[in-house]
């Protein structure tokens, strides 16, 4: 659950104390309880996207792949992963369009990977979070439960929308120098799907941009082994453009001894 300054300041007078159990990203059922009972008072939907960052247990920091690139937000299958997993946690109803059940999440990419080939995923969600000025301003707390607030019938919306952007390859490490990449439409993940107007990536071999259709790939080959930082531009129909970042090692194939060489 994210800790923001409401809960930061009323922690104690709210009494959530939640049972945790983060072993294999899982969640006690008595800390899904308490946080249910927690925001019962709550009008679920109300809440922007049915993805509320302060519902989740948090297994990383959404606000740190907001689009903009910085030297610690580089992301790796297990970023991913973790990214994807707050997500759901966030959900205030039992379904949200394209979250699939984290299994499924890896599961669909276990299944298109091949030789030869970089398979990335990635994902493009709006959530909401609560306003850091939300209590007592937009929302009351009563016998540990929040509420929603109206002042003269009207309801004040405690709510502001976010975004996260985050990209990468299965595998950190390859072997050889030349690949073919691939961005499949099953492994992309969004909520915002008519807002997207394209995907390219700057594979940090001098050619700039190339654009990334889903279903589409790009055969990539480096001149010399190194430490490649790939960088994701999703570009937005309202012309915002996002940018997420992954690094990738490549590294020369050993040379094949001939056979008559072999016990040299």
């Amino acid at each position: 659950m994210k800790i923001n300054t409401l809960f930061s300041r009323f922690a104690i007078a709210l009494g959530l104390c939640f049972a945790l159990n983060v072993k294999g990203q899982t969640v006690n059922t008595e800390w899904a309880t308490k946080i249910n009972q927690t925001f019962a008072g709550i009008d679920k939907d109300r809440i922007p996207h049915s993805l509320l960052r302060d519902y989740a247990m948090e297994f990383t920091d959404l606000s740190n792949y907001n689009g903009t690139l910085s030297d610690t937000n580089y992301v790796s299958r297990g970023a991913l992963k973790s990214i994807y997993n707050t997500l759901v946690m966030a959900r205030v109803k039992p379904t949200v369009t394209s979250l699939v059940s984290p299994s499924v999440f890896r599961q669909n990419w276990n299944n298109l990977r091949q030789e030869n080939t970089l398979v990335i995923s990635g994902l493009y969600y709006k959530y909401s979070q609560l306003k850091s000025n939300a209590y007592p301003n937009f929302i009351t707390v009563s016998n540990n439960k929040l509420y929603d607030k109206y002042v003269n019938g009207v309801w004040q919306n405690p709510y502001e929308v976010k975004q996260v952007f985050a990209m990468t390859t299965p595998i950190t490490k390859f072997k050889g120098l030349t690949i073919d990449v691939q961005l499949p439409q099953s492994l992309w993940y969004t909520n915002q799907a008519s807002s997207v107007q394209n995907i390219a990536i700057d594979f940090d071999n001098g050619a700039g941009y190339i654009n990334m259709p889903f279903g589409g790939s790009y055969q990539l080959q480096y001149t010399e082994e190194g430490i490649y930082d790939w960088t994701y531009k999703l570009t937005l129909t309202n012309g915002q453009i996002l940018y997420s970042q992954s690094r990738v090692i490549f590294e020369e194939t050993a040379p094949t001894k001939s056979w008559s060489n072999r016990k040299n």
